[in-house]
């Protein structure tokens, strides 16, 4: 499999994770029971970017992604992208399809180029969660401690914050959240219009202020991705 994962000696059923990727959502179980799990899992490879979940569709299915970065967005009724929270490998998404009471997914998601996920129907899910309640306890803490606090920090600098600051506080959580550490500083693999969906501002407003840091020796700006030199005068900059 491309992202890493294991198949069984048949090679029908998921027989384990990448090397080093330990979600959250599985903490607390045995080796055993994660192995039940991964063992009812589909896995899927998207070569291109796609959108793999929409808006209001029902929430049939919970993924995981194992491979890759993606996005989770909602678009307003003026046709503008917002986008809500990045993803990275080892996390769950689609989680409304946990609950008892048939859902609709609040949000869109996209993987980009590359990107692997595992796929379990919500019959399959809620069976698992009736086996294993550390499930529930884990989905309640990923939601408080990953997505609703990044949501009230978001929420803070847009209400407190000018443009320069609202795109400093997102770089600096991108940076915590996908960021990758190199020699040439912190690699974020954003581009400009993600950026300005994030920070409610103009891709203009991106593109000038990210040229003002690249002087100031803040940053560096590649294709579709930026490296953080020096986060600490960025933190200044707020």
């Amino acid at each position: 499999m491309k992202c890493g994962c294991t198949s069984s000696t048949d090679k029908k059923r998921v027989a384990g994770l990448p090397d080093r990727l330990r979600p959250r959502y599985f903490c607390g179980l045995t080796s055993a029971e994660i192995s039940s799990i991964l063992s009812a899992a589909t896995h899927r490879h998207f070569p291109r970017s796609s959108v793999i979940l929409q808006r209001d569709d029902p929430a049939e299915r919970l993924f995981l992604l194992t491979r890759g970065q993606g996005r989770q967005f909602v678009v307003t009724s003026s046709g503008r992208k917002i986008i809500l929270h990045w993803l990275t490998a080892g996390q769950f998404f689609g989680g409304v399809t946990i609950l008892s009471a048939p859902s609709q997914y609040m949000a869109s998601t996209e993987v980009e180029p590359g990107s692997c996920v595992l796929v379990w129907d919500r019959k399959t899910v809620r069976e698992f969660m009736s086996r294993f309640p550390m499930l529930l306890d884990n989905a309640l803490s990923v939601a408080v401690t990953e997505h609703i606090a990044w949501a009230i920090s978001a929420r803070i600098s847009l209400m407190s914050d000018d443009a320069g600051g609202r795109i400093a506080n997102l770089l600096l959580s991108l940076a915590s959240g996908i960021g990758r550490v190199c020699p040439d500083g912190v690699e974020i693999r954003v581009g400009n219009e993600d950026l300005a969906a994030g920070a409610n501002v103009t891709p203009f407003t991106v593109s000038r202020t990210l040229g003002e840091w690249q002087r100031e020796g803040i940053l560096t700006k590649g294709r579709g991705k930026l490296f953080l030199r020096k986060p600490e005068l960025l933190m200044d900059s707020k």
